[in-house]
């Protein structure tokens, strides 16, 4: 563990400093202030937001007022079973997480967004993810940001934190070294530090350390998400959680213009490699589309194809997942071997592939090579591609958000290798790892990074000041 002396002066001084201003750094700073502590937020970017600003998809909550006007009976209990089946998460954080979720909704409620509705999705026993949240992340950012300047939180932009100060004889994290304009500060946490940074997304370094296979993979998350906090952590000697899966595949895209190409195989469409060979199951079987377009980011050159016809395309009934298509460069031809020909696939194999599709598809019902029988969501029957015209969109696998990161406990205390607390220093979000050890479940991400920044605020308040 590294020592660095303690300043003789400080330049700034808070109860608790949050690294971070996002889905997990705002609740914070709502938590602390709302219970009478000062507390700064320290965001590198010149915006609140992170993540939360460019999230598109759904808040799983258990217990809404929107599931019981819907007559659906839901629980912590039933949704700490489904995050330890769906996702293998740590028991301690699963539980920790579900009984608490429901603040972080209250805390939206409250600062007034109102949820479109309730939908259902793969790895969750009761339909509970409230969505689809298309264009509403800057409007929970502004509220939570409104929430928490009104409860008297202090949010300083362009603060990027890079280091952790510690009190030489206990390790007690006692303030950050802090760069603000090219000058270095020394900021005081008179009780805690909260990280909150987001994950490492952006830093390459890092990126080709963790994670190599997803080096070619698109990031999509913030610029901000350097790996700051993660670096921060592991300095003072932080364990990790599902670091070697922290960069979890989302989204396939167009490899050229990054459009979202997944409709073409939610609906129905196959993914083949270079040689025209299938590699996994299609359709998101498994809670989320991660796995499938991890396998595909493994396949020669790191690129696949989704393949489909006219009868997948026109079976579409979501206007905005067309959209998404069409936006894609989509190759045509009417048939397979034209395709291949123009896509640059191997005939034989894209041929033979479609072959023992369309054959199992007539003989049999279902896929028996990977056992796939419906299309995603709805269960809709799967479809020939037997007649054209016939597309192909070239793909590369992007990642939305880091499922791994800082080892920490039900408390959000960051803890070190043999599972101590590091004293005074907490974490919550995209820095932190524990829920997504099997797979990740949508809709667990915005709220799961709430509801662990309330845990963090609200513990982190409760500490004796130091000196």
């Amino acid at each position: 563990m590294p020592i660095l002396e303690v300043p003789q002066k400080w330049d700034h001084e808070a109860d608790v400093v949050i690294v971070g201003g996002g889905a997990a750094g705002l609740p914070a700073a709502i938590t602390v202030a709302e219970v009478g502590f000062k507390a700064t937020v320290l965001e590198s970017r010149t915006a609140c937001g992170g993540s939360l600003t460019i999230g598109a998809g759904d808040f799983a909550i258990a217990g809404s007022d929107e599931q019981k006007e819907m007559g659906i009976e839901d629980s912590p209990d039933i949704f700490y079973a489904d995050m330890i089946d769906s996702c293998g998460a740590m028991p301690e954080l699963a539980r920790a997480y579900t009984d608490n979720q429901i603040y972080a909704y209250r805390m939206l409620k409250e600062a007034g967004i109102k949820f479109p509705g309730v939908i259902p999705f793969i790895g969750h026993s009761n339909p509970r993810c409230l969505g689809w949240l298309f264009g509403m992340g800057p409007e929970m950012v502004k509220a939570l940001l409104n929430k928490a300047r009104d409860r008297g939180a202090e949010i300083l932009l362009r603060h990027r934190a890079t280091r952790l100060i510690t009190e030489p004889h206990t390790g007690r994290v006692i303030g950050l070294k802090v760069t603000v304009k090219k000058e270095t500060k020394n900021f005081k946490a008179n009780k805690a530090v909260i990280l909150a940074t987001g994950g490492f997304g952006r830093n390459r370094e890092m990126v080709a350390e963790y994670a190599p296979d997803m080096l070619a993979a698109i990031p999509l998350m913030p610029a901000g998400q350097l790996g700051d906090g993660l670096k921060m952590g592991l300095d003072v000697g932080a364990a990790t959680k599902d670091i070697g899966i922290a960069m979890a595949p989302s989204w396939p895209l167009c490899i050229e213009t990054h459009a979202v190409s997944l409709p073409a195989l939610d609906c129905g469409g196959i993914m083949v490699n270079v040689e025209g060979k299938r590699f996994y199951a299609e359709s998101s079987t498994e809670n989320f589309c991660g796995p499938m377009t991890g396998a595909g980011m493994r396949q020669p050159g790191g690129v696949y194809w989704a393949v489909y016809n006219d009868k997948i395309k026109n079976g579409f009934d979501n206007k905005t997942m067309l959209s998404w298509l069409e936006k894609c460069k989509q190759f045509k031809a009417d048939s397979i071997e034209e395709l291949a020909q123009n896509t640059g696939i191997a005939v034989r194999g894209l041929k033979e592939t479609i072959d023992k599709y369309n054959s199992d598809l007539d003989n049999v019902g279902y896929d028996t090579v990977f056992g796939r029988k419906f299309q995603f969501a709805p269960e809709k029957p799967l479809v020939k591609i037997d007649t054209p015209r016939f597309y192909a969109i070239k793909c590369v696998t992007s990642v939305t958000s880091l499922k791994g990161g800082l080892k920490i406990n039900s408390r959000s205390q960051v803890l070190n290798q043999y599972d101590e607390v590091i004293p005074g220093l907490y974490a919550a979000g995209e820095v932190t790892g524990g829920l997504y050890t099997k797979a990740y479940a949508s809709g667990v991400m915005s709220s799961s990074s709430m509801t662990f920044g309330i845990i963090a605020g609200s513990n982190a308040a409760k500490e004796i000041p130091w000196q």
